[in-house]
């Protein structure tokens, strides 16, 4: 029987876990010395991975249950062995190193003396890192560099003064942990049958995306569509929509002959919900995607969505989708292109080749595959402090559209619909070297590390007067940018117009969600919904148009599906709860309705009440925002105060309050369904 690779290596990795406990309880364990580190540290870091994985179910509850839960969990207590027994070997290696230096002067190093050093190392390390984080986080640099340094010298001091009592110490917890050992090892040889069923028995729906070599009929009467969403551009920042650094030279100059919107509103302020909009024309509280992990999945998103009724009509679907968080589940099976979103990256970091390499493995049949390299998981954190500092973007636009043109030079039929995802100008702002100072010419935040330890620094994600003047040379970064990403976009554009692909296609250009440096909250997600969030661009160039158009009329996420169906001439289905827009393209009107925006990070996911989160509503020149737990009210008239600075709701309650219905009745009626699903 052939073996993949992620069971082949589960199985060797249980034959040595085996031969290490069974060599380590011999009745000579001195001879033994790598299976009695082996057996420390394999105790210790189960005993850290049961703490995290009582903590990671805590979040991971919210939107999966217990049995899809387990076989992350049995995933990530094999890799986490492996990395102690790895751990165990640079142990032992650096133990037979300096004990062979040391016998030259006659100095006997014993095992005992060896890991007792260590675990003082360890300790004084994680009261270190516990000290810089909480409480000496504001101190001087040089102060921590100092303390760093004395680390090792008072670990080898400590070891010395100890060094009659580590024998007996290190046999007393080698006897004490007993019990635990066997424990964790029989954890162990569960979780390989659990990911060996997870992985050849178990019908999975994270099922890896294939480009499809079926084909649809070509039909000329109707166009090709391409949208192309960057990830995480405001449409604040963007000198097409006025802002006063030339961000968009391009985009502002090929706007001119085509549609763009000033009012386009996010359905929300974070990938994964917003994504799940622009697919499916549902707003949130309906698709009920709360949270943002990547494998959580929209309601009913297997029959309802654009590309599945696109490609009934006719249509050749294709989906370059460069985030994993952009990616959403069972979609995929209605794009006859779909390659991975690996494919577009080029790594920078340790952290993301293991990323890239997890996903290739793993990563379409475990819901958290890359546990072991989560921020917020001890792995993560070394390996950040060891890893050479990035300075340019692993995600590079040219990636995916040199494979979209490479796509359309295979000779596809027509109509296609096209979807392109690209990471920038997202968080870390990394473009390439020519375009760092171009809006302030500060040597600073030109890097990833340096751009994680300003924001690691702020609390919540708030700016404070101190922090002011850094921010705004990373909002510079943030610019530079997009200003790559508009040359990206240009040189796409060209090329296609140079190989004529521009005939009968409409092009759609947008984003998921917008970017903050606003009310001092910097990055986007959490509770507020401000502009610099919600407000994204929307620019449609149809073929042949050589007139442009600037349109006010609010419009938001859910509208774009409605639309390309519309343009796509295949009638709009009920469940779509957006409307298009097409009417406004041809100079006609479209009557006035209510726009929303909502996050709800801090409640259950699906099959849950909406009880806490953020929902904002506009209607005319008014934007009310309303936090539900606090019972909270921010009422703004963006016609005079478009900065969102003067708070009116008490004094227009009456405009208010009719703001505030809509909230509670879209909120009833969202509940509603859900306990009608219950």
């Amino acid at each position: 029987m052939t073996l993949y690779p992620g069971v082949r290596y589960t199985l060797v990795l249980s034959n040595l876990l085996q031969y290490i406990i069974n060599t380590s309880v011999t009745k000579n364990p001195s001879t033994n010395s790598f299976c009695i580190i082996f057996r420390l540290a394999f105790v210790v870091f189960s005993l850290y991975l049961m703490g995290d994985v009582f903590y990671r179910w805590d979040g991971f509850k919210y939107y999966a249950s217990l049995s899809e839960y387990l076989p992350s969990v049995a995933l990530i207590t094999i890799i986490w062995s492996f990395v102690a027994a790895l751990t165990s070997l640079l142990i032992w290696i650096s133990f037979s190193i300096v004990r062979s230096l040391f016998s030259y002067k006659k100095w006997d190093i014993s095992l005992d003396h060896w890991l007792l050093f260590t675990s003082l190392l360890a300790l004084l390390l994680a009261v270190f890192w516990f000290s810089k984080r909480f409480i000496l986080h504001t101190s001087p640099q040089l102060l921590n560099q100092v303390l760093m340094l004395g680390i090792l010298p008072v670990s080898i001091a400590l070891t010395w003064l100890l060094r009659s009592n580590a024998t007996r110490w290190i046999r007393m917890i080698q006897e004490q942990i007993a019990p635990l050992l066997y424990l964790f090892t029989l954890c162990f040889a569960i979780s390989i049958f659990l990911v060996i069923y997870t992985i050849y028995v178990k019908k999975s729906d994270l099922t890896a995306p294939q480009s499809l070599s079926q084909s649809s009929q070509s039909n000329t009467d109707r166009p090709n569509i391409l949208l192309v969403t960057f990830d995480a551009l405001t449409a604040r920042d963007m000198s097409a929509y006025g802002y006063y650094r030339p961000t968009t030279p391009f985009i502002s100059e090929w706007a001119k002959t085509a549609s763009l919107f000033t009012r386009h509103q996010a359905a929300s302020n974070y990938t994964r919900s917003t994504v799940s909009s622009l697919m499916t024309g549902k707003r949130v509280w309906t698709h009920q995607i709360y949270h943002s992990d990547q494998r959580s999945k929209p309601l009913n998103i297997a029959t309802e969505n654009i590309a599945k009724i696109l490609k009934e009509n006719g249509y050749y679907n294709i989906g370059i989708i460069t985030t994993l968080e952009a990616s959403t589940g069972d979609l995929d099976a209605h794009f006859d292109v779909r390659p991975p979103w690996n494919m577009f990256m080029m790594p920078e970091s340790l952290s993301e080749l293991i990323n890239s390499l997890l996903f290739n493995v793993f990563g379409h049949k475990f819901l958290l595959y890359d546990w072991v390299i989560k921020e917020d998981f001890i792995a993560a954190r070394i390996l950040n402090k060891f890893s050479i500092d990035s300075s340019s973007t692993s995600k590079r636009p040219q990636l995916a559209f040199n494979k979209f043109i490479e796509v359309l030079d295979g000779g596809i039929p027509e109509p296609y619909f096209a979807w392109i995802h690209l990471f920038p100008p997202h968080w870390p702002y990394l473009p390439p070297e020519q375009y760092k100072g171009l809006f302030d010419p500060s040597p600073e935040l030109r890097t990833a590390k340096s751009q994680k330890k300003l924001l690691d620094s702020l609390d919540n994600y708030i700016a404070t007067e101190k922090t002011m003047p850094q921010i705004n040379i990373l909002r510079a970064r943030y610019d530079e940018f997009i200003r790559y990403c508009d040359d990206q976009f240009r040189d796409f554009i060209s090329k296609l117009e140079a190989k004529n692909k521009l005939i009968n296609s409409v092009i759609i250009l947008s984003s998921d969600h917008g970017e903050s440096f606003d009310h001092k909250y910097i990055n986007h997600g959490g509770p507020d919904l401000f502009e610099s969030m919600t407000n994204i661009p929307l620019i449609i160039k149809e073929a042949g148009q050589t007139k442009g158009q600037i349109l006010d009329e609010l419009v938001d996420q859910t509208d774009i599906p409605a639309s390309i169906l519309e343009l796509a001439k295949i009638d709009v289905p009920d469940w779509i709860e957006g409307r298009s827009i097409v009417p406004l393209l041809r100079y006609n009107k479209i009557p006035p309705k209510p726009i929303y925006s909502m996050n709800f990070e801090s409640n259950e996911g699906h099959g849950h009440r909406i009880s806490s989160g953020t929902v904002a509503v506009w209607s005319r020149d008014y934007k009310l925002i309303h936090y539900l737990e606090d019972n909270l009210n921010l009422l703004f008239n963006l016609a005079i105060d478009p900065d969102e600075l003067n708070n009116i709701y008490d004094k227009e309650m009456e405009e208010g309050q009719n703001l505030l219905k809509l909230i509670h009745d879209g909120l009833n009626k969202a509940n509603e369904k859900t306990s009608k699903r219950d």
